[in-house]
């Protein structure tokens, strides 16, 4: 399970992206009150910046890079990993993906 980091780690691109929509990064962040930043539609080179720690303490940013337009919130996105080396990189996206899995079974469970 993936938490709020107690402090901000080192992070660079490995190659290693995670294909999700921001509305699925930003209800996990809700129900785990994980902070993340929404700059959506200011021009920056991210929209979105989530900081993310595994339970085994693997510190990694999950951010869009140079969409240069406004997301939508259910939009499919390439969104960059950023950590230590590429090792913690997939360790940070196999954790998400679980929660982010187990989160749209618990929404599914919900409105069956």
């Amino acid at each position: 399970m993936i938490k709020q980091p107690d402090k901000f780690g080192e992070s660079s691109y490995h190659g290693v992206t995670l294909l999700a929509t921001p509305g699925d990064l930003m209800r996990l962040c809700h129900c785990r009150d994980i902070e993340y930043q929404n700059n959506n539609g200011l021009g920056d080179k991210t929209n979105f910046d989530f900081e993310f720690e595994t339970q085994t303490g693997v510190f990694f940013t999950v951010y869009d890079w140079k969409e240069y337009r406004s997301l939508d919130f259910e939009e499919n996105i390439h969104f960059h990993i950023g950590a230590k080396d590429k090792k913690d990189s997939l360790i940070g996206r196999d954790a998400l993906c679980t929660d982010l899995n187990h989160l749209k079974n618990k929404i599914n469970d919900v409105l069956e």
